[in-house]
């Protein structure tokens, strides 16, 4: 009985919610002021490290497979070794990738 209670009251609470809920009507975008031009600036490389990494981490993949086979790398055996070797190895060409888009930004005229 005590579960059933107690089930029923959580079920009213959860459906209940969206009842006393305020809908925004209007959207109002962030303005420019709202948040500091270095929190600016970490976002887009965020965006760009994640960006890139979709597209380094296949192309070392297909690298790190070619240099195995030919013999210019030591197999490893294990495959969550040679995928996290891999995946640091696409992390730290992302990581070049960002870099150098922040130097760009830092050195470019538009400043």
């Amino acid at each position: 009985m005590f579960k059933k209670l107690i089930s029923i009251l959580l079920i009213l609470i959860f459906l209940s919610s969206p009842i006393f809920a305020e809908a925004e009507l209007s959207y109002k975008p962030y303005g420019k002021d709202e948040f500091p031009i270095w929190t600016m600036k970490l976002r887009r490389a965020e965006s760009i490290f994640f960006g890139s990494l979709v597209l380094t981490l296949p192309i070392t993949s297909l690298v790190w497979n070619l240099c195995e086979n030919n013999g210019l790398i030591t197999k490893i055996d294990r495959p969550m070794d040679k995928f996290l070797y891999q995946l640091g190895v696409a992390s730290g060409l992302s990581l070049c990738i960002s870099t150098a888009d922040w130097i760009i930004g830092e050195f470019s005229s538009d400043n």
